[in-house]
């Protein structure tokens, strides 16, 4: 869903507040937009795109360089699912078959249990245009895997025939290259998206409940909020070139 690409990130200054009582106070991420200056007027030439671009580094850094414990172990949790993101999309927008993508579908049985596909199912090559899975260990899981791969972002219309399931893999025309490029930007970063949002929920929950004050528990939320709305922007980002590298090519 491939190692993470490091990439060149700029630390732009961030204005503080000084409290009555003389703490200092990290604005929220909608007052640094608003306060973030640069020195150097080619910056204000700077085309809308790459604005974008240099405000997600710059919550990111700014997260990173925050030295709190917990927006720390965030961050790694949710770049860890960066890492995941970048797998998928590799397995997504392949002009070949890769069978690891029927494969890591999950599944949901009608007890409420997930599994992995290759959990229920030994999934094959049948021929070039065709994905097999077997459930002969698993009869009861066929619906249920049936469905999984409908609602799934491959676009795929599988096929019941006794304990096994026919996937017929289309052929790669602009048309299919377009529906792969949607389902990316929906499901795909959808997932994505609530997937960071979880690991966001959960450290803010654990800051409230282990921070000092109330000016801890802001600094920390607004900390974790930028670090996510960075991720997601990124992951965006990440997207739309897998997108356009895919409508290059000649169907």
């Amino acid at each position: 869903m491939s190692s993470p690409s490091l990439i060149c990130r700029r630390l732009f200054p961030i204005c503080r507040q000084i409290t009555s009582n003389g703490r200092y106070v990290i604005p929220t991420a909608t007052q640094i937009d608003c306060r973030s200056f640069s020195l150097s007027s080619v910056d204000f030439k700077v085309r809308k795109g790459d604005k974008k671009k240099n405000n997600a580094t710059s919550n990111l850094v700014h997260a990173s360089h925050a030295h709190n414990a917990i927006v720390d172990v965030a961050m790694k949790e949710m770049e860890n699912l960066e890492k995941v993101l970048e797998d998928e999309l590799v397995k997504h927008f392949s002009t070949k078959v890769d069978l690891r993508v029927y494969e890591d579908i999950s599944v949901v049985l009608d007890s409420g249990e997930e599994h992995k596909m290759n959990r229920l199912g030994r999934v094959s090559l049948k021929s070039p245009q065709m994905v097999m899975i077997n459930f002969s260990d698993n009869p009861s899981a066929i619906k249920a895997a049936k469905i999984a791969l409908q609602k799934s972002s491959l676009a795929v219309n599988p096929q019941h025939e006794g304990i096994v399931l026919y996937v017929p893999v289309p052929r790669m025309t602009r048309e299919r290259r377009e529906e792969l490029a949607h389902a990316a930007k929906t499901t795909i970063l959808n997932d994505y998206r609530e997937a960071l949002n979880k690991v966001y929920i959960k450290h803010d929950k654990k800051s409230t409940k282990d921070a000092k004050n109330l000016d801890e528990a802001v600094n920390t939320r607004n900390l974790l909020l930028a670090a996510k709305r960075a991720l997601e922007q990124r992951g965006a980002e990440k997207i739309e070139q897998q997108r356009k590298a895919l409508m290059k090519e000649v169907a």
